[in-house]
C-alpha cells in the first residue's frame, strides 16, 4: 500500500484518493485528512468527535465531505469480503460522521434524497 507524508503523519493514498474521488490528490483538504486520519483507526472515532462535529464548511465542502463519506460507504460494501471487520468499522465510522453533520443517511433504506 503506498502511503505519503502531510505535515509529518503518513496517509494511505487509497484512502485520499477514495475521499476525494480523485486520482492521487495533491493537498488533501483539512477534513479529508480528519477523515483519513478515522479511517485509518477507527477506534479514534469517539476521541475525534469534537472536532467533527466542530467542522465550519461552506456549502460546497459540505457537499464535497458528504460525497466522501459515500464513496467510503460504497466502498466498504463492495471490498467487505476482503477484510470484513476492516470495512464494516469503515462504513461504521462513514455513517456515523453522516449521521452527526448531515441527520441522515443518503444511501439508508427509504425514499432517496437529492444532493443539494
Amino acid at each position: 500500500m503506498d502511503y505519503v507524508a502531510i505535515d509529518n503523519e503518513k496517509y494511505s493514498v487509497e484512502d485520499l484518493e477514495t475521499l476525494t474521488g480523485e486520482p492521487k490528490p495533491e493537498a488533501p483538504k483539512g477534513y479529508v485528512l480528519l477523515l483519513a486520519r478515522v479511517l485509518r483507526d477507527p477506534l479514534s472515532l469517539p476521541l475525534r468527535l469534537k472536532e467533527i462535529c466542530s467542522l465550519k464548511l461552506n456549502d460546497e465542502e459540505r457537499r464535497d465531505l458528504r460525497m466522501a463519506l459515500i464513496r467510503v460507504q460504497i466502498e466498504s460494501e463492495l471490498k467487505m469480503n476482503e477484510d470484513i471487520q476492516r470495512y464494516q468499522q469503515r462504513r461504521y465510522v462513514s455513517q456515523v460522521i453522516e449521521i452527526l453533520l448531515f441527520k441522515d443517511l443518503l444511501l439508508a433504506s427509504g425514499e432517496p434524497e437529492e444532493i443539494e
